[in-house]
């Protein structure tokens, strides 16, 4: 793997007008300090293929989320037809779709929809979408999920949504579903922050599928949070979260990179774990 290879594991789409208020602000509210017109990039897959290539990224992994904060709209399919518009071989751009139990009565046939999309996985949002992780039904899916070797992302920590709950990021909660789904690949989104981060550093240290991301972590606080990052750094992958919380993406990486990790840490980071789960 190349020390120029860049795979931002953690990247939205949609529509800026759609979100609600709250949401929003979220995420233009640093609008006046970013390099990137994000209202046009965030809608527009050519401009922000152009865009993530200009700052460096060789491959990007979309996230749909189907919930309240911004009105339903980046659907799987959403992301899957934005990945299309531009790459529809997907050599640039994979998807990770999204489920909302509250939205979906019968998710197996939801994920049998959305796997002729050819998603890689998916992310499940229980703190922003108020549901809890464990039911029958959703054990079945992460079975179904463990079975396919698709990959399983959860958002853990504290949610920004002024309708979540926050207690449903702990990661705790996803325990189960490590023990009884081995060798599913689960990333614990956020790592936990700020408050769980030491069960996210448990977890990636005591399963052998299961990582963490550094998306929406400010670059000088990754080694409050991952204290002990060069040790796990096999289970961390850069995501950005990008546009929420990123001036400057290629200037974000280099933050990054001036943290004084060994080149060897970073590579793996930035780029050689994520190209294991993605098996490029």
């Amino acid at each position: 793997m190349s020390s120029t290879e860049l795979i931002d594991f953690h990247i939205h789409v949609g529509d800026v007008s759609a979100m609600r208020a709250d949401i929003r602000e979220l995420v233009i509210g640093m609008a006046g300090r970013r390099d990137f017109d994000l209202p046009r990039l965030f809608s527009s897959p050519p401009d922000l293929l152009a865009y993530l290539k200009e700052e460096g990224v060789t491959r990007g992994v979309l996230i749909a989320d189907e919930g309240p904060g911004v009105n339903f709209a980046p659907t799987t399919d959403f992301v899957c037809d934005f990945r299309d518009a531009v790459d529809p071989e997907g050599t640039f751009f994979t998807v990770l779709g999204n489920i909302n139990p509250n939205r979906s009565p019968n998710i197996m046939a939801k994920h049998e929809s959305d796997a002729k999309r050819g998603i890689a996985g998916y992310k499940l949002y229980p703190a922003d979408h108020d549901f809890h992780p464990i039911s029958d039904e959703l054990m079945t899916f992460y079975k179904q999920l463990e079975n396919e070797g698709k990959i399983l992302m959860f958002h853990t920590g504290t949610t920004g949504q002024e309708d979540g709950v926050d207690e449903l990021g702990e990661p705790m909660l996803f325990k189960p579903i490590l023990d009884a789904c081995p060798n599913l690949t689960v990333v614990m989104a956020h790592a936990g922050k700020p408050k769980w981060c030491d069960q996210a550093i448990e977890f990636v240290q005591t399963y052998p599928n299961c990582y963490v991301d550094t998306a929406f972590m400010k670059p000088e606080m990754i080694l409050t949070y991952l204290p002990n990052l060069a040790e796990i750094a096999d289970k961390v992958l850069f995501g950005s979260d990008w546009p929420v919380g990123v001036r400057s993406l290629s200037g974000h990486v280099q933050q990054i990179r001036d943290l004084g990790l060994d080149d060897k840490v970073l590579d793996k980071i930035f780029a050689r774990n994520a190209a294991r789960l993605l098996g490029l």
